[in-house]
């Protein structure tokens, strides 16, 4: 895949890839897209190499709920129109189409977006999130969906986007910031979590199911940085395996994720 298709030149009509729910659809709701939205493409996953390019990311799209199961409730997205900015080159490309948005689970709170979308009318992709952790606070949206070109490179639309008249996504109550290093790892990782006022909560790892795999500490945390070592063991101590896992710090009505992953 060559970067250079994605803005061969502007424009397809919006109408051309528009289509209806196949399900009974609720509450037809505008999004936009918020500033951190943005797409990219280059090295990501276990590679250690940076992203060939990176830029913002604007638009909108219709937001329906289609239906409810006891775990999740589903979406639908239409009338998908962004638009990209190639950094360095002031070129546009013009992303539509349609996808879909799943949200709920049995024990996490978790995502999945899935994309079919046509750049500037030529170039037609299937991106997908996977079931992830959800981050942010609904309807705010904030999830990768990758292309998944295959272990190192790949293209991610960056979707952090909630209902018209929004600025941002609604913040997870007082800022947190939560890291992993090494990351990727080959074995054991660091945790830190930083906030900026004492908190009671959990920390914990989950597995790319959002299973819990281990507890990294509970109770109540102090303001600035607190660290843990997570050797790579579950929670009856056996080898966690290897490929993507999850530590979600949950504070009260506030969560933040870091995801990162275990190779041999």
């Amino acid at each position: 895949m060559r970067p250079a298709r994605f803005w061969p030149a502007l424009a397809i009509t919006l109408a051309t890839l528009t289509r209806p729910s196949a399900a009974q659809v609720l509450d037809p709701i505008q999004y936009s897209l918020f500033k951190a939205a943005d797409f990219g493409y280059g090295c990501d996953g276990p590679c250690a190499c940076p992203f060939v390019f990176s830029g913002s990311l604007d638009g909108s799209f219709t937001f329906y709920r289609t239906s409810v199961d006891p775990l999740y409730t589903h979406y639908e997205l239409l009338n998908i129109l962004w638009h990209y900015t190639a950094p360095g080159t002031g070129k546009i490309a013009t992303i539509t189409g349609h996808g879909t948005y799943d949200i709920g689970g049995e024990v996490a709170n978790m995502q999945r977006m899935q994309l079919d979308v046509v750049t500037d009318g030529v170039l037609a992709q299937h991106f997908d999130s996977g079931l992830v952790p959800a981050r942010g606070i609904f309807p705010a949206i904030d999830v990768d969906v990758r292309l998944a070109v295959n272990a190192c490179i790949d293209s991610v639309l960056h979707v952090v986007a909630g209902p018209q008249g929004t600025a941002s996504v609604p913040p997870s109550g007082p800022t947190m910031r939560l890291s992993t290093t090494p990351n990727p790892t080959r074995g054991a990782a660091d945790v830190a979590l930083s906030l900026p006022a004492a908190a009671t909560g959990e920390v914990e790892v989950l597995n790319v199911a959002g299973q819990r795999v281990a507890e990294l500490a509970s109770g109540t945390f102090a303001a600035g940085d607190n660290r843990w070592h997570w050797d790579g063991r579950t929670l009856n101590g056996t080898d966690a395996g290897f490929g993507v896992f999850w530590v979600r710090a949950r504070l009260g009505t506030n969560t933040v994720t870091q995801g990162f992953v275990r190779f041999r």
